[in-house]
């Protein structure tokens, strides 16, 4: 069972193992895409995901007692595997090629013994391709980043919008625009990041950026970094923090550091300079130009 440490499972299987107990687990492959997107989606622990995904489907959850397991699941599941998770046995898995591009060497997980397998008539194998992004992981998290948004605004409210790029795993890398108001907001912008989920304290790079920025726009993001940012002032960096132990760049299993860059525009005590002022065009301007083109190419909408 191939669970990772700051994952819900790994904690209710140490509970369990603290007590010398099995831990029952149903192992469901195949359900409706709500629950699909709630396991998965980087929830509060107190945020229960079959609540989540009823929230999404608008309807309640329809589940149905396992049969050899004290446990409920799905009604609409394909196949459910049924079984037992040993306190103390442990047995080498992988290797496998995993959504960062590499392959993970084998390591011991907990074993699992199969009691019961149920599935609906003809039922379908739901699987996915996994390799370096743009692959099906990638896209589904687009779909995650979108689902989250609000909780973490419910955090964090100064959070206007967040990107995870795809091409960073869909998490190691994090840019954030804000409702900037007052001196080193971006940079408790950054702990609360880190520190609000367990699934962030993955993410090892973020990017705050102000909400004239588009976060999914590397232009604007290169040139925030560029005009906004200056090194010696606006890095965090910190050391020894959790990070997912198939980040073969960490220096050490499981302990990484991770960076912070304040692209922001800084305000009061954050500078002894006057700031520059973005250039822009003026909305007369713009329609002059809009109204002359229109003149010139009638074809052309403005």
């Amino acid at each position: 069972m191939r669970w990772l440490p700051h994952r819900g499972g790994a904690a209710h299987h140490k509970s369990w193992a603290k007590q010398g107990e099995k831990t029952p687990v149903a192992v469901v492959l195949g359900a409706d895409p709500a629950t699909l997107l709630s396991a998965a989606l980087p929830l509060p622990e107190t945020v229960s995901e079959l609540s989540f995904a009823g929230a999404l489907n608008d309807t309640r959850p329809r589940l149905v007692q396992a049969k050899t397991i004290p446990l409920l699941v799905p009604a609409e599941a394909e196949i459910v595997l049924e079984g037992w998770v040993s306190p103390n046995e442990a047995a080498p898995e992988g290797p496998f090629g995993d959504h960062t591009g590499y392959y993970n060497p084998a390591e011991p997980f907990p074993v699992m013994q199969i009691t019961a397998v149920t599935h609906r008539r003809d039922p379908l194998y739901l699987s996915t391709y996994t390799a370096r992004a743009p692959d099906e992981p990638a896209i589904i998290g687009e779909v995650f980043n979108r689902l989250a948004l609000p909780t973490i605004r419910s955090q964090i409210p100064e959070v206007v919008d967040l990107w995870l790029p795809p091409a960073a795993c869909s998490y190691r890398i994090a840019i954030v625009s804000i409702d900037k108001r007052y001196p080193g907001q971006a940079r408790r912008v950054m702990m609360a990041l880190w520190g609000m989920l367990p699934q962030f304290s993955y993410t090892k790079m973020i990017v705050v950026v102000d909400d004239d920025i588009d976060v999914k726009n590397w232009d604007d993001i290169a040139w925030a970094l560029a005009t906004r940012m200056d090194p010696g002032r606006d890095l965090m960096l910190l050391e020894n923090t959790p990070m997912d132990y198939l980040d073969f760049a960490s220096p050490q299993p499981g302990l990484a550091g991770k960076i912070g860059f304040d692209a922001t525009t800084k305000i009061g005590s954050e500078t002894m300079r006057n700031w520059g002022q973005v250039m822009q065009t003026s909305p007369e301007d713009a329609q002059f130009a809009a109204d002359l083109m229109a003149r010139l190419l009638p074809g052309l909408k403005p």
